[in-house]
């Protein structure tokens, strides 16, 4: 059979599986998606990364594998969290490297707060991960977007949020997923944690102890989403840990006759040179389990057949309007008119649908992220609901590193505030409280030995050029000039944006200060 001829029998046999289903699919997507499209590396070769970049006193990761090995570990779920525990140990004694140094002091405050510095080290490298392969055919699968109900996934990385489906929800903590009301429209859920949070990540055997503690309950908050829609699964092999793992447990959980009924709408993609469409067999602990099978090495074709799956509502919007609905039900209140914060889509509602376009007073609108605060501080571009920001996502962005919060506190009035927002205000009392201790340190010796003729933003500039922006904690309170500090900042955050970078923590660093000074100092006074 020809390439063509068997790309368009992959096209019709996904269609007609959805079709027979008549729903928009889920997908459940593995790290081979971000191998594919941005380059990053699998779970083994993360922690050959690890163990290259960092250099002694990490070992070289064959060593960690033959101990593991010794051990009797053998199976994929127990070796590779054995192997980071192992190896944890040895990068907090890299961090006294000269190399590391610098990296330690960035992340002095997570440190701090006793996030794991090797989770950290991760985060960093995959954060800045970009797509750059089979551009082609990952253009598809942005235009099928739009027909895809929600996504489920393993991969640490931002490739599905920032990418693919910008608009949707992503739930990045097993306690968002537990305690959240979940409307399987429009939503990601990250089972295994985010960059963006690197203490969320599952990595060593603690983390893979508490997640089988609470796999049963996670997995109860998502049986609907397999009992009602198409799952596709890409970026796994069939023989994958985490797989077999899932599927185990929701035959224990949903019984013979539910997980044939559920597995007979499963569409398993595999990357293989070796194109075939089957009905793969997938033996569990209590039963066989059949889907369908494609091993394939173009996904192209897939992707086709679910951008021509009939959705009426594009699915954040149905996302908005359900989560609306259930805030009415169990607050017992009343639904206000639904609020959409992006014109995308609006051309696919009815004409006489009542549609207000703006951010609403009250609500679920589009997720605002953290880096949308940063941004909004400065260019005041987001238009972002005062109240939604204060009571939602400064007690949600506050406990991972702190955001900027007296710009909208100062437009706030007299609200009740927030726990967490209540005790960074007690936190952030003066200029010095966003400096950390090697911060503080760092600026004595410097100021000690007289580096500077004077001190102040534009010495700074002449100094250290475009990277001034990464020592402001040299300067003191009284020396900071606040227009040339807001000048610099917006000058250096304005080409991160536009050059597709994500505001490092320097600059978060001194937009935070920036916010304090601005807006901070009047709003503690008043």
């Amino acid at each position: 059979m020809s390439e063509e001829d068997f790309n368009s029998r992959v096209k019709a046999t996904v269609r007609k599986l959805l079709a027979k289903v008549n729903r928009v699919p889920f997908l459940f997507v593995g790290s081979g998606l971000s191998m594919r499209y941005m380059g990053t590396e699998n779970w083994q070769g993360l922690l050959e990364w690890v163990c290259e970049s960092v250099g002694a006193p990490m070992k070289p990761f064959y060593s960690y594998m033959q101990r593991a090995r010794a051990e009797q570990y053998d199976e994929v779920n127990t070796i590779y969290p054995y192997i980071t525990t192992l190896m944890e140990r040895d990068f907090a004694d890299a961090l006294g490297n000269a190399s590391m140094v610098e990296w330690a002091q960035q992340h002095a405050h997570e440190l701090n707060q006793g996030v794991s510095a090797m989770k950290i080290y991760i985060a960093d490298h995959l954060s800045e991960a970009k797509p750059d392969h089979n551009n082609d055919e990952l253009h598809l699968l942005q235009k099928a977007s739009h027909h895809v109900a929600g996504v489920i996934t393993t991969n640490y990385d931002r490739l599905m949020e920032d990418y693919i489906f910008p608009g949707y929800q992503a739930y990045v903590q097993q306690e968002d997923l537990l305690f959240s009301q979940l409307t399987g429209i429009g939503e990601i859920y990250k089972i295994h944690g985010s960059v963006e949070n690197p203490e969320s990540l599952i990595l060593n055997e603690r983390d893979y102890q508490q997640l089988a503690e609470r796999q049963q309950y996670l997995l109860s908050k998502i049986l609907t989403i397999f009992g009602e829609y198409p799952i596709i699964f890409l970026g796994y092999s069939m023989s994958d840990q985490d797989i077999r793992d899932i599927i185990n447990a929701i035959a224990q959980c949903a019984g013979t006759q539910h997980t044939r009924e559920m597995s007979e709408r499963f569409i398993f993609v595999e990357y293989s040179a070796e194109q075939e469409i089957q009905t793969a067999i997938y033996g569990t602990e209590r039963q066989n389990v059949e889907m369908t099978k494609i091993a394939t090495s173009d996904f192209g074709p897939i992707y086709k057949a679910i951008a021509a799956t009939n959705m009426k509502y594009a699915p954040k919007v149905l996302r908005q309007i359900t989560q609306q609905l259930y805030e009415a039900a169990y607050s017992g209140g009343k639904a206000q008119s639904i609020v959409f914060s992006d014109l995308e889509n609006m051309d696919e509602l009815p004409q006489d649908a009542e549609i207000v376009v703006g951010v609403g007073v009250k609500g679920y609108g589009k997720p605002v992220a953290s880096e949308d605060l940063y941004e909004d501080i400065l260019f005041h571009n987001k238009n972002l609901a005062v109240n939604l920001v204060v009571e939602e996502y400064l007690e949600r962005y506050i406990p991972q590193g702190g955001v900027p919060m007296y710009y909208y506190l100062s437009q706030y009035g007299d609200g009740p505030l927030g726990k967490k927002t209540r005790e960074e205000i007690e936190q952030r009392q003066c200029f010095d409280d966003y400096l950390s201790k090697t911060q503080k340190k760092t600026r004595k010796n410097w100021r000690d030995t007289n580096r500077l003729s004077e001190w102040s933003i534009e010495s700074l500039r002449l100094k250290f050029g475009v990277n001034a922006y990464k020592h402001v904690t040299l300067l003191k309170f009284g020396e900071i000039d606040l227009t040339a500090l807001e000048q610099m900042i917006k000058t250096t955050a304005r080409t991160m944006l536009e050059s597709g970078q994500k505001l490092d923590s320097d600059i978060r660093k001194d937009i935070r200060i920036y916010d304090f000074l601005k807006y901070g100092i009047p709003y503690l006074n008043k």
